[in-house]
């Protein structure tokens, strides 16, 4: 098997609520499970941020059914690579909001506001791995 990470950013079509956020987390949990898929979500400022994680052919059907969600456009992949190993192996699903450490994350990374556009695929995954560790339970 072939493990790949993709990362990859959208713009939400329209105001996400925290409902909205809840059926997102939630199908994708209860499908990357059953798929042997895990990732990192982002959100903020309209813009999602995510990465998915195993099987390449796995990952490359999910990516164009995420692709074809109506819930957002302007999906951009930000990096696609074979990996030795999950970043995010204890996350089906992870998730962080707008928080005091994303927002020190993103001045860290040089960044004032949160716009995925302006990452390089390095401040992306690391952006991704750092707030993994500071997951919002939603």
């Amino acid at each position: 098997m072939k493990l790949v990470r993709l990362l990859y950013y959208s713009r939400a079509s329209r105001e996400m609520s925290l409902s909205d956020l809840k059926n997102i987390l939630g199908t994708a949990r209860d499908n990357n499970n059953s798929i042997d898929v895990c990732g990192m979500l982002c959100y903020d400022q309209q813009y999602f941020l995510q990465a998915l994680e195993g099987d390449r052919e796995t990952v490359n059907e999910l990516y164009l059914d995420i692709a074809d969600d109506p819930r957002h456009d302007d999906v951009v992949i930000i990096s696609y690579n074979e990996v030795n190993e999950h970043a995010f192996p204890q996350w089906q699903m992870g998730y962080a909001a707008s928080s005091a450490k994303f927002s020190a994350l993103l001045k860290a990374l040089g960044q004032t506001e949160f716009s995925p556009d302006n990452m390089t695929p390095e401040q992306a995954f690391t952006f991704l791995t750092e707030m993994a560790g500071a997951q919002t339970e939603i």
